[in-house]
């Protein structure tokens, strides 16, 4: 069960709570006192307490019968504040007053039912977009192959969660593929197929800095790591990060002259960027 489907469940639930909140109200609250409470210390059976009182829930009013001690009456705000807020934890619903509860009552059922019906306004909004997603993110997969699902999730404005939940379903895993370059999964669709350099010099382009790097490798063969470096004008040591990536991607070739690394494209990368190179000229041709 992924983070959707837990969210969908949660405001449910949530939804429910809210109207069986209000008639929870209706049902404490009538008179401006809480009815159906029974004191009966001589019952020890369904007691609550150590103290022998039982709480039971009575159809008539109780009637309590006195012994003739004097009785004082006091107002909740003449008991101190830590009693107050005692009452009003355990006992919130006798103190407000009958028409304050049906008020109450109206308002949260009106804002249940309003949340519901919005709620579920907004979910079938969702489910027709949801239908229309797996082919916007195959068509896009197809246009572009080899990006990540970071790239995917922008160049659709799909939510990572929801990309994801799609391409784990069957229906997209038997029209794409995975391709995982440098521990990170690429996606291309099946309508064409790729070899795995190409795979590997697709999903190395998709990435922006990366995609520098090979580019300058590829016009500048046998450059050094000084000489990538400023000509990207980054720092020696992102460019040996590059350096270090794409050669152990196999895309490499390092030879020694004199003491120091030169790097040059594999003949494979090589003549696969070419043949890319090739056919946006005939797209742009066309």
């Amino acid at each position: 069960m992924d983070r959707e489907q837990l969210r969908e469940i949660g405001i449910i639930i949530l939804a429910i709570l809210i109207l069986f909140s209000a008639a929870v109200v209706l049902f404490f609250a009538e008179g401006g006192e809480i009815r159906g409470i029974n004191h009966d210390p001589n019952n020890s059976k369904t007691s609550l307490d150590p103290q022998g009182i039982v709480f039971e829930v009575v159809d008539e009013e109780i009637v309590p019968i006195y012994d003739g001690t004097e009785i004082k009456t006091i107002e909740l705000w003449q008991m101190p504040p830590k009693e107050i807020l005692r009452r009003l934890i355990v006992f919130p619903m006798g103190y407000i007053p009958p028409i304050t509860g049906q008020l109450i009552t109206f308002f949260v059922s009106a804002l249940g039912l309003a949340f519901i019906i919005l709620y579920h306004r907004e979910t079938r909004k969702k489910d027709q977009q949801d239908s229309e997603r797996p082919e916007k993110i195959l068509t896009y997969i197809t246009e572009n192959p080899g990006q990540s699902i970071q790239q995917i999730a922008n160049g659709t404005n799909i939510p990572r969660s929801s990309l994801r939940h799609h391409l784990r379903t069957t229906r997209m895993k038997s029209q794409i593929l995975e391709f995982r370059y440098s521990k990170n999964p690429h996606y291309f669709s099946k309508k064409k197929s790729y070899t795995d350099i190409e795979k590997l010099v697709l999903a190395v382009l998709s990435r922006e800095s990366e995609k520098t790097a090979f580019v300058e490798l590829f016009n500048n063969p046998k450059s050094t790591k000084q000489d990538l470096a400023e000509h990207l004008n980054v720092s020696e040591s992102a460019a040996h990060w590059h350096l270090k990536r794409l050669n152990a991607a196999e895309l490499l070739v390092v030879e020694t002259d004199r003491g120091q690394n030169r790097y040059r494209l594999s003949v494979d990368a090589e003549k696969t960027y070419r043949k890319f190179l090739q056919m946006e000229e005939v797209v742009r041709a066309e």
